[in-house]
């Protein structure tokens, strides 16, 4: 009896002993968390990875949009999720300054950007200003002279307030040194529609979030920021050769909830540069005009925190400029 029982343990230690600990990361499908509504830049930008990150990972990828509140929606689920690799955001850098924003407001953070870790940059996408076909503004310096002759009656648009493109708009009025109206919309698919409907004088956009509508006759650019020359269409303008020494790009990112395991971080991060390399995912993101950029590792982690120390400056600059308004 006791001869039964010790082979039933040993066969018992043996058979875990072989077992493994835990399943193999990924061993179920993972949801890539877009913070914002379908047509957006990084919408569009999870959409064009995902079959790609799907044959790195060789498991399910699906892409989920948890849009509101600016992101912070979606960006909050990430943070909170279980740190196992099985959730992951793509977003626009702009998360950033959505802790800062809950905080000059007085308000308790939807998170904290401690609870996220940056696994890598994806893109940094070249931005122009953009206005509708109907725009009588035919040129960057005509709209800067309309702007600064007629103090807040130009309006512009963003994805919503305190997001990556409202960031950059104020920042790009206060370079301007012109008074200008913040019109927000839920997304970059709404703003684009009010673009072509003419509902706001203009917005600084991506090439990719843009190209296409362009190409259609519905919108023009009028200059580009930064020092990149602008191949389709040729020939635009830059901002800085036209009197605003403006320089600013469009970035996604990949995030994953802060604790997750080294060797789970390690291997997406893996899946990710593999991603980031396929020829289909490359050929989708320059179709539409956008411009796959792979940064990780300490290179991503020194640029993430100078930026997000950047936009905390900017963000309350906006609150602030914000209250002045209010009070007057």
């Amino acid at each position: 009896m006791k001869t039964q029982v010790l082979a039933a343990v040993l066969a018992a230690a043996s058979f875990v002993a072989a077992s493994p600990a835990h399943a193999e990361y990924p061993d179920r499908p993972i949801s890539l968390i877009v913070p914002f509504p379908p047509g957006g830049t990084a919408d569009n930008m999870a959409r064009a990875l995902q079959p790609a990150l799907q044959r790195a990972l060789k498991q399910t990828v699906l892409v989920v949009n948890k849009a509101g509140a600016g992101g912070a929606i979606g960006v909050s689920q990430v943070a909170n999720a279980p740190a196992d690799g099985h959730t992951v955001l793509l977003s626009l850098l702009s998360v950033a300054s959505l802790p800062e924003q809950a905080v000059v407001n007085k308000q308790k953070p939807p998170f904290t950007l401690d609870q996220l870790t940056p696994v890598a940059l994806l893109s940094a996408e070249p931005v122009a200003m953009v206005v509708p076909e109907a725009s009588p503004y035919k040129s960057f310096r005509e709209l800067i002279a309309a702007a600064k002759a007629k103090p807040n009656a130009l309006t512009f648009g963003s994805t919503g307030f305190f997001g990556e493109v409202h960031v950059r708009s104020e920042a790009f009025v206060d370079t301007a040194g012109i008074d200008a109206r913040h019109i927000p919309y839920q997304g970059g698919g709404p703003l684009l529609n009010a673009l072509i409907a003419n509902e706001v004088d203009f917005a600084l956009l991506s090439r990719a979030l843009t190209a296409a509508q362009v190409k259609a006759g519905r919108l023009r650019y009028l200059a580009t920021a930064g020092d990149e020359p602008w191949t389709e269409p040729a020939g635009l303008p830059r901002m800085k050769d036209q009197g605003v020494n403006f320089d600013t790009v469009a970035g996604t990112a990949v995030f994953i909830p802060a604790g997750t395991p080294e060797a789970v971080e390690r291997k997406l991060r893996q899946a990710v540069e593999a991603a980031a390399q396929d020829a289909e995912f490359r050929q989708m993101v320059t179709q539409t005009g956008g411009a796959v950029k792979y940064v990780a590792g300490s290179e991503f982690a020194s640029f993430w925190s100078g930026y997000v120390k950047a936009i905390a400056v900017i963000t309350r600059r906006i609150a602030q400029s914000e209250a002045q308004g209010k009070a007057r």
